[in-house]
């Protein structure tokens, strides 16, 4: 048993080991702040009480949307095309609300009560909301891939009854993380006197829902292209041109609300007029919306795996711009108070970080996350090669 697990550990790359250290110390640093409270261990206040942990905790959990949107897209919208992307992206949709879950018991002053909104309900609080929905997506996508944890297994006999239960589980899943990816923008809604007017809006919650939706398509954009170098699996180059082409139309939508709010609530002035928060707007708007418009609207782009790589990463940054911009750098400081997170609140975000992509990692060497996606055996190489080759002939016009 010993030699075995030696092997197994020989098989893992270096960067796994590092990633194992980070996870270690962080994850040591987060007992201890579990022990000596918030006050010794942040520099979260009552002027602050939400710092670089909600940021993050927003950033993914827009990123996480591309669970719910590509199962949209496959199972109510039958786009069954696309099928072979939704096992790795619900094994990120998983992971990624589970880091929100862990960072948010981080951030709890009392977090021996974490349990309290399950028997406390307090249904005038959009967090309430908020909670139930995280708590019981999670649980979807538990089950969602469920299929790939029993596939190697004795009990796999169970997949085809869990597979009967999938369309209905999935408009539940689809419907729990609309619900709580809109509210999160309502938390923003009643802080009016201290977010800044370009980010302030009553649309907030439409705002959060859409940018939610980009995001996820870009990250699976991503993920795609990143696994062809990683774990030598991918989507077609087909595959990836169909899921871009849905950038440009949800992020000029996206675009034109924000830019038509402002109009009618006559602040666009503000967007010239605002120091260093015009500076972030129109980094949020350019780097993430309107470069990302122009580049995947073109479908010889969209072709390229190098090119759309570059634009998912665009519209992957500009959605963590808005939410860091949100929930931090556009909140105005009470007094001379202002907030930036000590090296504890560092540490323990790098070792969640890590350790998603550790398990990310030893999922992915153990389960079979990717079977359905070329590259998975010789023929479909060779098939998404034949593929490639007929597309490049296609934008070359040979």
């Amino acid at each position: 048993m010993l030699n075995k697990l030696i092997r197994e550990l020989r098989r893992l790359p270096l960067f796994a080991f590092i990633l194992a250290g980070i996870a270690a110390f962080g994850l040591s640093v987060g007992l201890y702040r579990l022990y000596a409270g918030l006050g010794d261990t942040t520099n979260l206040s009552t002027a602050f009480p939400w710092g670089i942990w909600i940021s993050f905790d927003l950033t993914t959990v827009a990123l996480s949307g591309g669970a719910f949107t590509l199962a949209a897209l496959v199972y109510v919208f039958h786009m069954h095309d696309l099928h072979a992307a939704t096992r790795p992206t619900v094994l990120f949709g998983l992971l990624g609300y589970s880091s929100v879950l862990v960072i948010l018991f981080f951030d709890l002053g009392r977090w021996d009560r974490f349990w309290h909104f399950l028997v406390y309900p307090n249904i005038n609080s959009a967090l309430f909301e908020v909670s139930w929905c995280i708590a019981l997506y999670s649980t979807v996508l538990i089950i969602e891939f469920s299929p790939v944890i029993l596939e190697n297994t004795r009990i796999k006999g169970w997949i085809p009854t869990i597979q009967k239960f999938t369309i209905p589980v999935v408009i539940a899943g689809v419907t729990l993380s609309s619900m709580h990816q809109s509210s999160l923008g309502t938390l923003f809604v009643i802080m009016s006197p201290r977010l800044h007017p370009l980010w302030y809006s009553m649309l907030l919650p439409v705002f959060f829902l859409l940018s939610s939706l980009a995001a996820g398509i870009a990250l699976v954009l991503i993920g795609s292209i990143l696994s062809q170098w990683i774990f030598h699996s991918t989507l077609t180059s087909r595959q990836i041109e169909k899921l871009g082409w849905f950038l440009p139309w949800i992020l000029g939508f996206y675009l034109s609300l924000k830019l038509g709010e402002l109009l009618i609530t006559e602040e666009l002035g503000l967007l010239f007029t605002s120091g260093i928060y015009s500076w972030l707007f129109w980094a949020e708007l350019v780097i993430g919306v309107i470069i990302p418009i122009v580049l995947f609207s073109i479908k010889n782009v969209r072709l390229s795996r190098g090119w759309t790589l570059f634009g998912a990463i665009l519209v992957a940054f500009g959605i963590l711009l808005n939410r860091f911009n949100a929930s931090w750098f556009a909140i105005e400081p009470i007094g001379n108070t202002h907030y930036f997170p000590s090296w504890m609140e560092i540490a323990i975000l790098a070792g969640v970080f890590s350790a998603v992509l550790l398990i990310y990692i030893l999922v992915v060497q153990y389960l079979p996350v990717f079977s359905e996606t070329a590259g998975a055996d010789n023929s479909k190489i060779d098939d998404q090669r034949k593929i490639e080759l007929e597309e490049l002939k296609t934008v070359t016009g040979d």
